[in-house]
Formats: C-alpha cells, sequence, structure tokens
C-alpha cells in the first residue's frame, strides 16, 4: 500500500489508493470521535477540532490565485472535503459539543517534504485557537491562522 500523503496519479487510482487515505482522514475521526463521545459529553465545554484543508474547497481550488489550485492530489484533496462536510454534520448534530474545522495551511511536513512556508507551530495556531477559545464559541466553522474560511 501507497503512502496515504504520496500523490496518486489520477489514472492510476486504485481502491485501495482511495481506502488507505479516507482510513486516515475521514473513518479516522469517525472512530475518534465516537469513542471520545462519552468523555466529551462529560465536559463543561466540549470541543472537537477536525484538521481539514483549503485543499478541499471547492472554491480555493479552482482559484487561479490560490496554491490549491495548482496541485492535483485526487485522493487527499477528495478526504479533506468529506472531512469538511463531516465537520458540518457533526457540527449539527451533536448539540452542546462545539465542532469546527481547522485547516493548518501550507505547512513544512513530512507529508509535503517540508516544502511548506510555514512552520508547524504557524500550522498549529488555528488548531490552537479553536481548541482553547472561550466556552459558547461558535459551531460548524472553518478556520485558518488568518480567520474564519468559506466552507465552499
Amino acid at each position: 500500500m501507497r503512502s496515504v500523503g504520496r500523490a496518486h496519479a489520477v489514472g492510476r487510482l486504485t481502491a485501495a489508493d482511495a481506502r488507505a487515505v479516507l482510513d486516515v482522514n475521514v473513518i479516522g475521526v469517525i472512530r475518534t470521535t465516537t469513542a471520545f463521545l462519552p468523555l466529551l459529553r462529560r465536559s463543561d465545554d466540549p470541543v472537537i477540532v477536525n484538521v481539514s484543508s483549503g485543499m478541499g474547497s471547492l472554491a480555493l481550488t479552482h482559484d487561479p490565485a490560490r496554491a490549491e489550485s495548482r496541485v492535483v492530489v485526487p485522493l487527499y484533496t477528495a478526504s479533506k472535503a468529506a472531512l469538511t462536510m463531516l465537520t458540518t454534520q457533526y457540527a449539527k448534530g451533536l448539540e452542546g459539543i462545539r465542532v469546527n474545522a481547522a485547516d493548518p495551511g501550507y505547512t513544512a511536513t513530512d507529508l509535503n517534504g517540508h516544502s511548506g512556508h510555514q512552520t508547524v507551530t504557524e500550522g498549529t495556531d488555528a488548531i490552537v485557537a479553536l481548541a482553547t477559545e472561550e466556552p459558547g464559541a461558535g459551531t460548524g466553522r472553518f478556520v485558518s491562522r488568518d480567520g474564519e474560511m468559506s466552507w465552499s
């Protein structure tokens, strides 16, 4: 099985490739959320922060001014689009639990051979901000280190 982070040539995608990526980026989130729900429900201010990506945004991947429009990684982008939708559904369906998604941006990690222009600390800014917000902050949001983003 190929690495979850590698780009797959569009004409060579397999069901096994898709299963591997979706298992981590979508099914893994479902497993983790389900496992933690009993603990989250005991919290005074339960929060779920999913790590999505602008790569899963239809608008950003079609905007020629954005780097996301120049990358072809069909399985990764499809998995992040699915995760973003899953986040909106959890935000609507898990009453009393704040569920948001963060876009870390193009961060230098092993996933991209450390080619990202942001440090890991910069990439975690939105994640930490969402996780540490004051009680009662909004749910169903998509946030980058620069602020709220459109889901489209």
